[in-house]
């Protein structure tokens, strides 16, 4: 950041004088600050930010700020500058200072009067004594636990339903209702041949073992069923006065899917603690890391470890040194399985974890469970064993690395989801599964149209000439000789065992003229029962057979590589070919230098393998008629700008790549790399880009091959012509097949089907558990249906500590084009309750900005990437999103992967690949000069500096006051290494004097500050969020990772610092609702998303909480960062959702293809509320929480 020198033509001259001249006059606004961004009013600052002085910041500070917005954003800063900042007109008078009020200005006072005290002197006090307040109890617990000597294992286990007590001093055992301790590590096993239904269970307390059964085992009755009622779950107990009681368990978010009291309605204060979370916390691995990690175990190959090796800024060094197998951070972390965790944790641990009987449980029936029974108590009980074990390591090491309570708190309520539905859910699997079934019957039906056509090819051999299908398998059966007896069974009359005879005959028959008919490959789809009739009445020209109608008469789909051959699929012309090296691509004629090495069966035909031909005439012919030439051959070396594309192509094309170990990795790149540049020789078309040719292994007569491009990378491949990154390609025309509609109906019919067949696997068995109206299960009329779903959440799934769940926390919006993708409307808030939620604004964007803000002056808006956040309109097309949209000729929603891709710390080749996606049409290399266009302008360029001492700070000042000479600072406190001489001549300095360390900082853009500001943290001794002070991973932490995955400590600090937000917020809302007595429950987190299930009465209530807690931890991140006031459009929710579903926008009907009619027509279901804060505030008594 530039703090000294003016930067020429940064803005108009007059602009600027403006600016200079009115600046000051805006401090007189009570609702602006010296930048022009609305803040909130008086009252509110003072309440939430007592005893907190106003900022005083230095008028230079403020000029340079302005400079930089103008430099960086241009014309749409200085439009919305002059009209926002400076008023309607040029004087900024006291009749503009009075319209420039804030919008909050009509609920400023009801707000101050009837907001919440806080409970301490300041935010900070406020949230560790509230976090404190909840957090306390079940820290003494767990700390408590933690102590006490681990007993051995229990040896013999009772054989009884229900849970069993084993103390430890060798009482006898005891049939319980449910373990009574305050503390508990429980370990829950399910028969998956048996249902969803928990078959065995043991748990641990500091005074006895205990073992569960379940009913299912002891009544041979019982069979195979996918419902879960009440009675089949296991018990906890629930006591009149709610203790805290908290349930240990490594990814204890499964075991809590099989307690009974966690399904009532009314919330309880059993809490769940995952070790697994701990772990992760701790020490877990980024994602690159992960697959770098399996690859050093295995020694194997992958093309991810591959691609993972690109996120290592010292890939290079290490190729130089011992290799990655000897990289630091692998010794200080593990995978997330129990066995791995305790293994790394605990390794002179005398227990013996056999995950061998585990598959008793996957693979076995309850029959299985019943012979084995003491031996698989024995391992459940191991499985407790070794989670205490690594619970009591991992206990103290987490408290040290998150030691704020609003961590453990928060983490605690991710552990409580809850989300309710009724028999609708039923209905919804139902019209999926039949609406995929329509739709994948119609595809089939064209599809085996295409293949009863394509068998007439083996007509005098046509088949050889095609230039999809002469490949396949044409060879047509001999039924084998065999003499068929029939014996007349006692049951039979003659005429039954006559027309048995005849039949079987007739069947014999029919085999036997199928084979002489149909080629193999026809053959080998169709399915067993298939009847086959009147084959000996086929004519020799039509060889297919009359087929019953039978739509799954053969089993073909689009998903096989036969359907694009007789889909007769063609790239720009050329016909498509599969390669089991690189997949699909495609067959450019032309080429005649390795006409040669084949010989000619007939004149354009070449034999390449035994009974095989290729038929290069056709291929010709083919192109021809699409394209009107063929493309001449080229050869020489290659001395454009492909020739580095080219020789990497040419080393793939050889099967070259890293063997075991990523050491060998390095050395072949190098070795591809240093090859002699103009050395590199192809053989290839003249006026063909793409990715190839790949000559040596795919080595056809007469053809080069060229791959399909692959929206990853060149190197990636197609395997599937349909898939999702392939269908611009589909809209566009590159891809067609002989008739373009048929390609383009089974793409719209795999395009709606393809979220419910990637997710069906994960959405069918989601255990729905119906509750029966019993005390405290629900408090709704016994008529009405309720079940409910517990999501599996694993409270720290990533290093980032965001949440993880495989279903409801990636669940997708409902797409008119996509089957199923209603889920989330049937997530239905039981009678007399409602969903209160809302989806945090920009989260990550603002903390970004705000951490880019606390970096310099310490003013809301002083960097541009700041400014054009809070001044910003989507409305108007001025917010980032739709600048950079403007800029990229890219769609708003695209432009915003792009700039959160970049914030994230994903470099230009990651814009790049984004961009090629988006904009398919454009050149390799126009795109490249767009990311680098896009970078140079956001993230700025990149200089290496050197930090000033205490001297070198005076000698700054001497030069600009004695000899008039500015020296240009970066971050205020840096400086080239080229005006070092100019420091060293005030005085009688070295240069150790001056100045000390040099570092990387970025400079020029409107995200520079920014970057900055993360890579600071993230290049720390102890990265640790600005928030809540949460350390990042052991396994990512600068000693052991030196410079490399600096991309994942960057991407750590924003979404870190977006879960102590989600932290902030969920125990903000405990205490508000426990304070003023409000009946909400926390259900679900999905994306910035945050929803409550509230009674009726107090939905109002809860959405004004909601909206003094996103006020409350907005200005707490304000606080921790040093900016003590908080910009009045961020302060609340733009609105808050009333809703009966969980959809995301209330006024969405969640139209699909499996729910044509919307949930309006087809369920019965209203639509929601949307409210702003002033609607609230007068529905909720006018600000007041109280009733």
């Amino acid at each position: 950041m530039m703090t000294c020198r003016v930067l020429k033509h940064a803005c108009r001259d007059g602009m600027f004088a403006l600016l200079k001249r009115n600046l000051k006059y805006s401090c007189q606004c009570s609702s602006r600050n010296p930048l022009g961004i609305d803040m909130i009013p008086d009252k509110w600052n003072h309440i939430l930010f007592p005893n907190s002085s106003e900022t005083v910041v230095d008028k230079e500070q403020l000029d340079n700020c302005v400079r930089r917005i103008l430099s960086t954003l241009g014309s749409s800063a200085e439009s919305d500058l002059k009209a926002n900042l400076l008023g309607k007109s040029n004087d900024f008078t006291e009749e503009t200072i009075s319209d420039n009020k804030s919008r909050f200005d009509s609920i400023a006072d009801a707000v101050a009067e009837k907001f919440p005290s806080l409970e301490g002197s300041n935010l900070d006090e406020h949230f560790k004594i509230i976090a404190q307040r909840y957090g306390d109890t079940y820290k003494k617990l767990l700390e408590k636990f933690s102590k006490f000597p681990l007993p051995p294992i229990n040896q013999s286990w009772i054989f009884q339903p229900g849970w069993t007590k084993y103390g430890f001093q060798g009482e006898h055992p005891i049939a319980v209702d449910y373990p009574d301790d305050d503390t508990l590590i429980l370990d829950v096993e399910v028969c998956v041949n048996a249902g969803k239904h928990p078959t065995i269970a043991v748990a641990l307390s500091d005074t006895a073992w205990y073992s569960w059964c379940s009913k299912r085992l002891f009544n041979l009755r019982y069979h195979y069923t996918n419902k879960v009622d009440l009675d089949d779950l296991i018990p906890l107990g629930r006591k009149a006065d709610d203790p805290e009681r908290i349930i240990i368990g490594h990814n204890v978010g499964f075991d809590r899917t099989f307690v009974k009291e966690e399904y009532f309605l009314k919330s309880s204060r059993l809490r769940f603690w995952d070790t697994m979370s701990m772990h992760i916390a701790v020490c877990g691995l980024a994602g690159d890391q992960r697959v770098l990690f399996m690859a050093a175990r295995k020694g194997n190959r992958t093309k991810a470890s591959e691609e993972a090796l690109e996120h290592t800024e010292n890939s290079t060094k290490a190729s130089n040194v011992l290799g990655f197998q000897n990289w630091k951070w692998l010794d200080v972390t593990s995978t997330n399985s129990l066995l791995e965790v305790h293994r790394f944790h605990c390794p002179n641990s005398e227990l013996f974890v056999d995950k061998e009987l585990r598959d008793l449980f996957l693979v076995g029936t309850m029959s299985d469970i019943r012979e084995h029974f003491q031996s698989l108590m024995t391992y459940c009980a191991t499985d407790v064993a070794a989670t205490f074990e690594v619970f009591s390591i991992l206990m103290d090491q987490f408290w040290q690395r998150f030691p704020h309570p609003v961590t453990f708190v928060g983490m605690l309520e991710m552990g409580t989801s809850y989300l309710p539905t009724n028999a609708k859910w039923q209905h919804y699997m139902t019209a999926s599964d039949k609406t995929q079934r329509t739709f994948q019957n119609q595809v089939g039906a064209l599809l085996q149209e295409k293949a009863r056509q394509a068998c007439n090819l083996l007509y005098n051999d046509r088949y050889k000439d095609d230039p999809w299908l002469w490949n396949e398998n044409w060879d047509v059966g001999k039924e084998p000789k065999r003499i068929t007896t029939f014996k007349r069974k006692t049951t039979e009359t003659v005429s039954e065992y006559a027309k048995r005879v005849w039949d079987e005959s007739m069947k014999k028959q029919n085999r036997k003229s199928m084979n002489r008919r149909l080629p193999a490959w026809y053959r080998n789809l169709l399915q067993n029962n298939v009847q086959l009739e009147r084959w000996d009445e086929v004519e020799v020209f039509n060889v297919f057979p009359e087929i019953s109608n039978n739509e799954n008469a053969i089993n073909l789909s689009a998903q096989m590589r036969l359907a694009f051959k007789l889909l007769r699929v063609h790239w720009n012309g050329y016909p498509l070919y599969f390669s089991d090296a690189y997949g699909w691509g495609y067959l450019v004629p032309g080429r005649t230098s390795n006409l040669s090495q084949f010989q000619e069966e007939q004149p354009g035909r070449y034999i390449v393998e035994e009974n095989v031909v290729f038929p290069y005439k056709s291929v010709e012919a083919f192109v021809m008629l699409r394209r009107g030439k063929i493309d001449q051959p080229v050869y020489g070396s290659v001395t454009d700008g492909r020739e580095v594309e080219l020789r990497a192509m040419q080393w793939l094309d050889k099967g070259i790549h890293i063997d075991s170990t990523v050491q060998e990795y390095f050395f072949q790149r190098n070795q591809l790399t240093s090859m002699p540049e103009g050395t590199f020789s192809a053989d290839r078309p003249e006026n063909v880009n793409g990715i190839g040719p790949l000559n040596e292994r795919v080595n056809l007569p007469g053809v080069w091959f060229y791959k399909l491009p692959h929206k990853d990378s060149p190197m990636s491949s197609v395997f599937n012509p349909l898939g999702k990154c392939m269908i611009p390609y589909i809209q566009n025309g590159d891809l067609q097949s002989d008739d373009p509609d048929n390609l383009r109906l089974i793409t719209a019919f795999n395009s709606m089907c393809s979220y419910w067949k990637n997710n069906r696997d994960r959405i069918v068995p989601q255990m729905v558990v119906s509750l029966t109206c019993i005390q405290d299960a629900c408090e709704i009329a016994p008529d009405d249906e309720i079940s409910v779903i517990l999501p599996r959440v694993v409270c720290v799934g990533t290093v980032t500590r965001r949440s993880v769940e495989p279903t409801w926390m990636t669940v997708s919006n409902p797409e008119p084009d996509r089957i199923g993708s209603e889920l989330r409307g049937l997530i239905i808030a039981p009678n007399g309750y409602r969903f209160v939620g809302a989806d945090v604004d920009s989260q990550e964007l603002w903390i970004a900005a705000l951490f880019s803000d606390s970096y310099g002056v310490k003013i809301h808006g002083s960097t541009p990437i700041s400014w054009i956040l809070l001044k910003g309109d989507k409305s108007k097309g001025t917010d980032q999103h739709s600048l950079t949209a403007k800029e990229m000729g890219v769609s708003r929603s695209q432009a915003k992967i792009l700039n959160y891709g970049r914030i994230y710390g994903a470099g230009r080749p990651f814009a790049t690949r984004l961009l090629k996606t988006f904009l398919p049409t454009l050149s390799d290399e126009h795109v490249k000069k767009m990311a680098r266009k896009l970078y140079r302008k956001t993230k700025g360029s990149a200089v290496y500096l050197r930090e000033l001492t205490e001297k070198g700070r005076t000698a700054v000042k001497l030069l600009k006051n004695e000899h008039n000479v500015d020296v240009m600072l970066y971050d205020g406190n840096f400086i080239k290494e080229s005006d070092i001489g100019e420091l060293l001549s005030v005085g009688n300095f070295e240069e150790e004097d001056v100045v000390s360390s040099k570092v990387r900082l970025w400079a020029g853009g409107s995200e520079s500050d920014l970057f900055n500001a993360l890579e600071k943290i993230a290049r720390s001794p102890q990265p640790r969020t600005p928030i809540l002070g949460c350390r990042i991973s052991r396994a990512l932490e600068p000693e052991v990772v030196n410079e490399d995955f600096l991309t994942s400590r960057i991407n750590w600090v924003v979404q870190s610092s977006a879960v102590d937000y989600l932290h902030l917020m969920l125990v903000c809302m405990k205490w508000l609702c426990d304070t003023f007595s409000i009946e909400a429950r926390f259900t679900i987190s999905i994306h910035d998303e945050v929803r409550y299930l509230t009674k009726e009465d107090d939905m109002y209530r809860t959405a004004l909480a909601l909206q003094y807690t996103n006020l409350l931890t907005r200005a707490f991140f304000s606080f921790k960062t040093g900016l003590k006031s908080l910009p009045s459009s961020v302060a609340f929710f733009s609105k808050i959702d009333i809703d009966h579903v969980l959809r995301k926008e209330v006024d969405v009907d969640c139209i699909t293809p499996s729910n044509p009619f919307g949930l309006t027509a087809c369920y019965n279901i209203p639509f929601g509320e949307s409210y702003s804060i002033e609607d609230i505030i007068k529905k909720a008594a006018h600000g007041f929480l109280k009733h």
